[in-house]
């Protein structure tokens, strides 16, 4: 597989690094693969940096099977990591396999317009990214470690088969209404790299290269990184996104970390909602997307967000999602899952019935948790009080249910 034809270019308020990928085996058809962002980041864009491409089809061309060639040089310190990176790709999805990537080391610095370089947070309005944003300036509210760039991408969490490469407006004033709360600098990113990816396979498991090479696009810009984490320590599972493989994607500029595995999503929707609801409860987006509503109300995720702030409260306050649960609607959204799945949706359970609260949708959640774990999971003999998955299932299909996974 060849990268080349790499160039920056610029489209009136936006300017785009793009690059032709095209396989040397006749795999798949050639195909362009851009980023695209604001006018103002041109000063950081250049031709001459390999290092998004790499970290967007890494993953997918071991998944192919076939070696990458970049007619652009990458960081050393990428190259050196690659070995690790391969290795724990390889040990997630047992069907790839590990290629040679033929690339030099860049020898030049990228271009850096300032001396100093800002640090940023991939930004989705949902419960894991406003939990990293608030934790940040709780701990950090003015040194050198404080989020000064929230990056949105548009094209990755929106896979609707209409796509409309402008940022949804509503979506795109909420993460600026945010931005301007807390004082920082909104990066809004649109790129085509999922659709581009799918020829390679399925998006789980390509989703955090693919991620993180919107920001390595962006040169000297920022010295840091963070990536919301949508598990906690104790639960960790094979993911495209993970606290071993992220920070292997730092250069020699940019520090790449993996944040909030200190917390599972219930304890985060309550942390938010009381640092920040004046931000939190008109924004809110923990929808998965598969629809073109900001938050379509019946989705798995949201409605366990839903019944998340409800057992702490806030649901009345939360401007974007119904203030009632639909039974039917849950019942049509829940589907077994495994030990963490089952873990979680007993709390919220237990949650409820303390509070009395909802008789109609403590019954749901009841006949939901007696239907068990999926098979996949009763199969492999995992036991129902685990809180982590079963790398015997885990390794024959690590990526979970598509709309029930999207990070947030």
């Amino acid at each position: 597989m060849r990268v080349s034809a790499i160039e920056v270019t610029e489209q009136g308020a936006t300017c785009q690094l793009q690059a032709r990928i095209a396989s040397e085996a006749g795999l798949f058809e050639p195909f362009l693969l851009w980023y695209r962002y604001p006018a103002w980041c041109r000063p950081y864009l250049s031709a001459e940096n390999g290092d998004p491409f790499l970290a967007a089809l890494l993953t997918g061309a071991m998944l192919r099977g076939e070696d990458l060639v970049l007619d652009a040089p990458v960081s050393p310190r990428m190259l050196e990591a690659l070995p690790e990176l391969q290795a724990i790709i390889s040990a997630f999805e047992p069907s790839s396999r590990q290629i040679a990537v033929h690339a030099e080391a860049r020898t030049h610095s990228l271009p850096a317009p300032v001396a100093t370089s800002g640090n940023g947070l991939f930004f989705s309005l949902g419960v894991d990214s406003f939990y990293s944003l608030l934790k940040n300036r709780r701990d950090h509210p003015a040194d050198t470690r404080t989020i000064t760039h929230l990056l949105t991408l548009h094209g990755i969490d929106f896979p609707s088969q209409s796509w409309d490469e402008n940022f949804p407006p509503q979506f795109l004033a909420n993460a600026q209404r945010v931005a301007d709360g807390v004082g920082a600098q909104l990066l809004p990113i649109v790129s085509n790299v999922r659709r581009a990816l799918a020829v390679f396979g399925t998006w789980p498991p390509q989703h955090g290269g693919a991620l993180i090479a919107s920001v390595l696009g962006l040169g000297s810009l920022l010295g840091r990184i963070h990536i919301a984490a949508s598990t906690t320590y104790n639960r960790l599972y094979p993911w495209g996104s993970h606290p071993l493989l992220d920070p292997l994607w730092s250069t020699e500029t940019l520090t790449v970390i993996h944040d909030g595995c200190e917390l599972n999503t219930i304890d985060k929707t309550r942390v938010i909602a009381e640092l920040r609801p004046d931000l939190v409860m008109p924004t809110l987006r923990p929808c998965a997307g598969t629809t073109s509503s900001y938050n379509c109300g019946g989705c798995e995720k949201c409605l366990r967000t839903m019944l998340d702030l409800l057992q702490f409260g806030y649901l009345e306050q939360c401007q974007t999602l119904p203030h009632e649960i639909s039974v039917e609607r849950l019942r049509i959204a829940l589907r077994p899952g495994g030990p963490v799945h089952v873990a979680d949706y007993t709390r919220r359970l237990r949650a409820l019935e303390a509070q009395e609260l909802v008789p109609e949708v403590q019954q749901a959640l009841r006949e939901h948790l007696a239907d068990g774990m999926d098979a996949k999971w009763r199969t492999s003999g995992a036991a129902t009080t685990s809180t982590a998955p079963d790398m015997r299932v885990t390794q024959r299909r690590w990526w979970p249910r598509v709309g029930r996974s999207r990070p947030t």
